[in-house]
């Protein structure tokens, strides 16, 4: 059976990196000839690849040490990028044609048994990347390819407004829906009337002792992975934290002044290896969340707005909202409360997700071609966990 993926692969974002690798990875150790489709939306391609251009000559009323600070961002770019990218292209297939936009997309309508789009946000048509008919598989054909979703999410997405009608069309069309959150559950169930089913995002789907690199980090660290500005009490909190558990301040990623180590360019081995030793996490970032919990890392949270909906989703099914950032958690600190987190309930609860997750996948992928061999397969995911 050949199985295409279509989602958020050509980015400088760990976490969209790492979904997409491991959504590959667990389907390729179930036996599947898998292959993540390489369209590259031009408009998104664009965004991505702007700062790799060369560094245009400023003004001469700019400061020398401006010109240098802006061709050193300009390096670290690209370096993290030529990072990620060697990381993917080393661990997962891409399709044998790459295309930019969604005509060219059409070659792909009749090649596969079943096209799954997701994880990541795909669904968002509130983000900069905007409306795109193409990650709700509007060029594949249901004829011949059954077409499902995988942990595809809304983001923060509640109303479908005028795309609506298009968008619960293609909807229509789909086998089987399986979303990441509770939001694009009900998005699906209150603006299409279809039922949707809550599974774990791919990265809790596989094993990351391959894929990590040891930090060389002699002390121990609190690790900051943040994509947002840190608010001045969030700021107090790092520090003060830091100081209290004799804790170097590390950022991946990107530059923070607070930081004694700045990781700007790290590869997702790095990344990995960083999460899985560090002391205490502060996260402001999906991913970054999740990865926390894999590794049973005591961990606080800021709460964006833009990504409440999926942090505070994945916090809640894990009983973990008392990670969520607030001025309660300073006399926790002091106590050590702040880093009780019982992973026993939450392995527990965890271990049953993972189960539940890849059966749904697995059953969504053999729909209508169930038999003794699907059931033994199903059987073996339950066995191996």
């Amino acid at each position: 059976m050949k199985i295409g993926i279509l989602t958020f692969h050509h980015v400088d974002n760990y976490g969209a990196t790492l979904q997409a690798c491991a959504l590959w990875s667990f389907l390729n150790s179930q036996g599947y000839d898998v292959e993540i489709i390489d369209y590259r939306p031009l408009k998104i391609a664009w965004m991505y690849f702007r700062p790799l251009l060369p560094i245009k000559r400023v003004k001469s009323s700019t400061s020398e040490s401006k010109k240098i600070r802006i061709n050193e961002k300009s390096l670290i770019y690209i370096l993290r990028y030529w990072k990620i990218r060697r990381f993917l292209l080393s661990h997962v297939k891409l399709s044998h044609k790459r295309f930019y936009d969604k005509k060219g997309l059409k070659y792909y309508h009749d090649k596969y048994d079943v096209v799954i789009c997701g994880s990541d946000q795909i669904w968002c048509i509130d983000s900069f990347r905007g409306y795109n008919s193409s990650f709700f598989l509007d060029f594949v054909s249901n004829k011949t390819t059954r077409k499902i979703s995988y942990a595809a999410s809304f983001g923060n997405t509640t109303k479908l407004g005028i795309y609506q009608q298009e968008i619960c069309t293609l909807i229509n069309q789909f086998q089987t829906i399986l979303v990441r959150d509770s939001n694009s559950r009900e998005v699906i169930a209150n603006e299409c009337n279809k039922k949707a089913i809550k599974v774990l995002d791919p990265t809790f789907l596989i094993k990351y002792d391959a894929l990590k690199n040891p930090p060389k980090i002699t002390n121990k660290y609190l690790l900051l992975y943040v994509q947002a500005d840190i608010e001045a009490e969030e700021e107090d909190f790092i520090k003060f934290l830091a100081e209290e558990q004799n804790l170097t301040i590390v950022s991946v990623g990107t530059y923070q002044r607070l930081a004694q180590v700045n990781l700007e360019s790290a590869s997702p081995k790095e990344w990995i290896g960083l999460h899985s030793e560090a002391s205490y996490i502060v996260t402001n970032t999906f991913h970054g969340t999740v990865f926390s919990i894999i590794f049973h890392k005591p961990f606080t949270v800021f709460l964006p707005s833009d990504k409440s909906n999926k942090v505070r989703d994945l916090l809640n099914d894990f009983g973990l909202t008392n990670r969520i950032f607030s001025e309660k958690l300073k006399p926790q600190l002091l106590n050590k409360q702040i880093f009780d987190i019982d992973y026993e309930s939450v392995s527990s609860i965890l271990e049953s997700k993972i189960i539940e997750s890849k059966k749904h996948l697995i059953e969504a992928i053999l729909q209508g071609a169930i038999n003794s061999n699907s059931k033994v397969m199903l059987d073996e995911i339950s066995k191996k966990e």
